[in-house]
C-alpha cells in the first residue's frame, strides 16, 4: 500500500535533489571548517560563511556573524533564552500557543527565580495579537516570546504588529519560527524581531540536525556552552563575539551545505509552493467541514496544518487507524504544546494533526477523508 505522508510539520518528507546532492558533495569534501589551514578546510570555512550570508539575507539583511548554527530550533531557542536572561531579569511574556522548546526553558528559569513569567491567551480564540501582548505588559517586562505559526493549529500569530509594539516599548522580541520557514516571509528588521530561531528539516527541506539562531540586537546572549571554536585558542575563555562565542565544537558541515541548498530551492519556488499549499489546505478543510463528527481547530491555510478531532475517538486512536488501515502518516497526541491543548480542552484527547506539503495531491486528501468517514460510520468496530 502506498504511503500517504501528511506529517510535514514534524519533518518534511520530500527532499529536493539539490539538497541531497549538496549533502553528498560536502561528504566528498569532508574536513573540519575553521580548524585547519589546508585547502579543504578553508573551502568549507568559506562555504559556512556563505551560508551565514544566505540566511542573513533571507531574514532581512542582518549581520552574517549573528547567524549561529545549532542542531535544531530547540537548541537555538535555549541559547537565546538562557543567554539573554544571564544579562537581564524581570518579566517575560509568552503565549499559551508556544511549544515546549519555549515553555520548558522559561518555566525552569521562573522556578530558579531568574524571571517572572506571564502566559497570555488570545482574545479572538485563534491567534495572538498585539492587543493580547499590550494588555499584559508589566513595568519590568523585557522579553516577549511568540511563535510565528502554531505547531498545533497552524494559525499564524500577528508577529509584525507585536514586533512594532515591542520596538516602541524597548522590549526584546523573540520568535520561534520552526513552523514558519518555507511558508511565510519574515524580515527581522522591519518586523523588529531581535531573535529568531528555526530548524532546517521542516520548511527548508533539509535532513534533520541543523538549525540556527538569528540575532538582530546589540544585546548578545551569554554562552551557555563552552569549548573549542578554532579561534583565540591561546585563551582559556570563550571568544566574546559571535558566531564563535555561541558556537562550540565542530559544525555539521554537510548539513550546512544542505541548508544552503534548501533555502535556495524554497526561495526559487516560494510563490508556487505557497499557492499549492493554500489550495490543498482549503480543499481539505472544506471536506472536513462536511463531517459533523469533526471538531476543527485550524483557521488558517498558510502552513498546510489542519488539526481536528473525531467525536468519540482519541487522536492517537485516529492516527493509529489511519496508519494501520490506510498507510496514512499523520500525528496524534499533544504535539509538545500542553498549554495549547489545555486552552482548547484537548489535554486528554490530543488532536489529529494533518500537515500537507506542496507535494500532497488532492487524491491523497480524498483518501484521508474517505478513511475518516469509514471510521465514523463503523465506530462500533473500534
Amino acid at each position: 500500500m502506498r504511503l500517504i505522508y501528511l506529517d510535514n510539520a514534524a519533518t518534511s518528507h520530500y527532499k529536493p535533489f539539490n539538497v541531497k546532492y549538496a549533502f553528498y558533495k560536502a561528504l566528498k569534501k569532508s574536513s573540519n571548517p575553521g580548524r585547519s589551514g589546508h585547502k579543504l578546510s578553508l573551502q568549507n570555512s568559506l562555504f559556512v560563511w556563505k551560508t551565514r550570508e544566505k540566511i542573513a539575507k533571507h531574514f532581512g539583511d542582518i549581520k552574517p556573524e549573528n547567524v549561529i548554527f545549532t542542531k535544531n530550533c530547540t537548541e537555538a531557542l535555549n541559547i537565546a533564552l538562557q543567554g539573554i536572561i544571564k544579562k537581564k531579569s524581570g518579566n517575560v511574556i509568552a503565549s499559551t500557543f508556544e511549544h515546549n522548546s519555549i515553555l520548558r526553558p522559561l518555566h525552569e528559569l521562573e522556578k530558579q527565580g531568574a524571571i517572572t513569567l506571564t502566559i497570555i491567551t488570545p482574545e479572538n480564540k485563534k491567534f495572538i495579537t498585539k492587543k493580547d501582548v499590550e494588555k499584559s505588559l508589566k513595568k519590568d517586562t523585557f522579553l516577549v516570546c511568540i511563535s510565528s505559526i502554531s505547531n498545533v493549529t497552524g494559525n499564524k500569530n500577528d508577529i509584525e504588529e507585536i514586533g512594532e509594539l515591542c520596538f516602541k516599548q524597548k522590549i526584546l522580541f523573540l520568535v520561534d519560527n520552526a513552523q514558519g520557514v518555507g511558508h511565510i516571509k519574515i524580515n527581522m528588521k522591519t518586523s523588529h524581531i531581535n531573535f529568531l530561531a528555526f530548524s532546517g528539516h521542516k520548511g527548508f527541506l533539509t535532513p534533520q540536525g541543523i538549525g540556527a539562531l538569528c540575532i538582530n540586537s546589540s544585546l548578545l546572549p551569554v554562552p551557555i556552552m563552552y569549548g573549542g571554536t578554532g579561534t583565540e585558542s591561546e585563551s582559556l575563555f570563550q571568544p566574546s563575539l559571535p558566531p564563535e562565542s555561541l558556537e562550540s565544537g565542530t559544525l555539521a558541515t554537510p548539513l550546512i551545505y544542505s541548508l544552503f541548498a534548501g533555502i535556495t530551492y524554497i526561495e526559487k519556488h516560494f510563490d508556487k509552493h505557497k499557492k499549492k499549499v493554500k489550495e490543498k489546505t482549503e480543499y481539505l478543510i472544506s471536506l472536513l467541514k462536511q463531517i459533523k463528527e469533526i471538531t476543527l481547530y485550524t483557521h488558517s491555510t498558510i502552513s498546510g496544518v489542519v488539526s481536528f478531532n473525531v467525536k468519540d475517538f482519541d487522536s492517537v486512536q485516529v492516527s493509529d487507524y489511519l496508519n494501520n488501515s490506510y498507510n496514512i502518516a499523520v500525528r496524534g497526541g499533544l504535539h509538545c504544546a500542553p498549554l495549547t491543548h489545555k486552552y482548547f480542552g484537548t489535554l486528554n484527547s490530543g488532536m489529529v494533526r494533518v500537515s500537507l506539503s506542496f507535494k500532497t495531491s488532492k487524491k491523497d486528501l480524498d483518501i484521508l477523508v474517505k478513511a475518516i468517514k469509514e471510521l465514523v460510520k463503523n465506530k462500533h468496530r473500534f
